[in-house]
């Protein structure tokens, strides 16, 4: 699925994904720091399954995959993702931002831009799984509003890696 118009905020822009990220997606989201709390696997992990998902991004028609980019350069700063359910009320998303740009606040930018657009588009609720280590974006979603609505456990692909998790929920009405 494609958004039609780019979102624009003050420091980014959201981009729909092109063929030409994928290098630097998977090197963000395979990288043992900066996919840490990722499902995705660490590069030796990737099997063809997976690999078939990676290559077929752009042709997806469960969601959105988005790619961050700065608003004054156009360089890559991360991704994110929408999923809608089938009545387009829901939407479950996903984020990562590129660790040399932590600490920057795209990520609540980039939320920010993405609850604007659901909310046009009709959605009524977002949700958004975060494992519970992950400080920083439990304290993202938080400051935007998302509240905690139960616990869970997701682990990275193929890998006996778990984490525990918290569901947020924030509604949109």
């Amino acid at each position: 699925m494609k958004i039609s118009n780019d979102l624009f905020g003050s420091h980014i822009c959201i981009t729909n994904y092109r063929e030409d990220d994928l290098a630097f997606l998977t090197d963000m989201w395979f990288d043992e720091e900066n996919g840490k709390y990722l499902s995705d696997p660490t590069r030796e992990y990737v099997d063809e399954a997976f690999q078939k998902a990676l290559d077929t991004l752009g042709e997806s028609m469960s969601g959105y995959y988005l790619v961050i980019v700065l608003a004054d350069t156009g360089e890559r700063a991360g991704s994110c993702c929408m999923f809608p359910d089938e009545a387009g009320k829901v939407y479950d998303i996903g984020y990562c931002i590129h660790r040399k740009f932590w600490r920057r606040g795209y990520g609540s930018e980039a939320l920010r831009l993405m609850l604007d657009w659901m909310k046009a588009h009709g959605a009524e609720k977002v949700t958004a799984e975060v494992a519970v280590e992950n400080v920083p974006s439990n304290r993202m979603l938080d400051s935007l509003g998302f509240v905690v609505e139960k616990r869970a456990e997701f682990h990275k692909y193929h890998m006996d890696v778990f984490f525990d998790s918290f569901i947020y929920g924030k509604e949109l009405l």
